[in-house]
């Protein structure tokens, strides 16, 4: 469908009351006409939750899902890497195990608005090992969007972890010239990794302008992933986050971008202390220019 004809089905579909929501066992999906604009997965059994996939209204598809370089990449998703040095990041190649440490789901509630505006509200624990007793517990609320009028919707990301009897330490793998360090070291936090066809016909663009890989590792308060024919990914730290704004993380080959909240260093949240932390992910079926993220950054912020 072209998109001067999509739009005007969707300026259509908005005054109908928008996309439909479908739910199934362990997901809750998004349908635009016979097309899923989004799903969101949380099956108790995979441990941590993701959106896969998350598109467009024109179709366009961003995410991967477990691809074969490294199959612990879901979607859109958020996962710690080591904690008090318990590996949470990497699982068991291509089972699906987690290799040490456990993120493990414990409830999920949604409501769905007559607009079919979503919010999923959820509470998981984090244990370093299958049976082991929880170290750190954190309550996610994640809602989204109904598409506007244009085609534009959004997620917003919200997490607040809280560590239980002893402190709970949050590390990365390290970066060059620390010890040990490596040229991949600094990631953990929100993350998304993207399907190679659309990584192909893009570019990723940070709020300073910086483009590609120019942007791994530097500060921004926003940066986006567009495809050369226009729809694009816009991804927002807020300012009330660890470290902001954040150091990014980004692989133009993968490709994969997160704000990586911990990039330069550990951080201890005391027993009994919280860490709360917010992310926007604007989905547009267009481009964007750098005036008009900053002004989505800006009435979020």
């Amino acid at each position: 469908m072209k998109k001067a004809v999509l739009l005007l089905f969707l300026s259509s579909i908005a005054v109908l009351g928008g996309v439909e929501i479908e739910e199934g066992p362990h997901s809750l999906s998004a349908k635009l006409g016979e097309e899923v604009l989004w799903t969101y997965h949380y099956d108790p059994a995979e441990g941590k939750p993701y959106f896969h996939p998350l598109s467009s209204t024109d179709g366009t598809p961003f995410t991967a899902l477990r691809p074969k370089d490294h199959p612990w990449h879901r979607g859109l998703w958020f996962s710690w890497k080591f904690i008090n040095g318990v590996n949470y990041w990497e699982e068991v190649w291509n089972t699906g195990v987690p290799r040490e440490g456990y993120t493990r789901l414990l409830s999920t509630t949604k409501r769905i608005s007559k607009s079919k505006a979503v919010q999923i509200d959820q509470v998981l624990d984090y244990a370093p090992g299958k049976d082991a007793a929880p170290i750190m517990t954190e309550t996610r609320t994640i809602s989204v969007s109904a598409p506007d009028a244009e085609g534009v919707y959004m997620v917003d990301w919200s997490c607040t972890f809280t560590a239980l009897e002893k402190d709970v330490l949050l590390d990365r793998t390290p970066l060059p010239g620390e010890p040990d360090g490596k040229a991949h070291g600094g990631y953990a936090g929100l993350s998304v990794r993207m399907n190679k066809e659309v990584g192909a016909r893009g570019e990723f663009v940070n709020r300073d302008g910086l483009k590609g890989m120019d942007t791994r590792r530097a500060a921004a308060a926003w940066e986006w992933f567009s495809v050369a024919d226009g729809d694009t990914l816009l991804f927002m730290d807020h300012p009330d986050n660890l470290n902001h704004p954040a150091k990014w993380f980004v692989s133009t080959k993968m490709p994969y971008f997160s704000p990586a909240v911990i990039h330069d260093g550990p951080y201890t949240i005391k027993a009994g202390e919280t860490l709360a932390l917010k992310y926007r992910i604007l989905i547009a079926p267009g481009a964007l220019s750098a005036e008009a993220a900053e002004q989505f950054w800006q009435e979020w912020k």
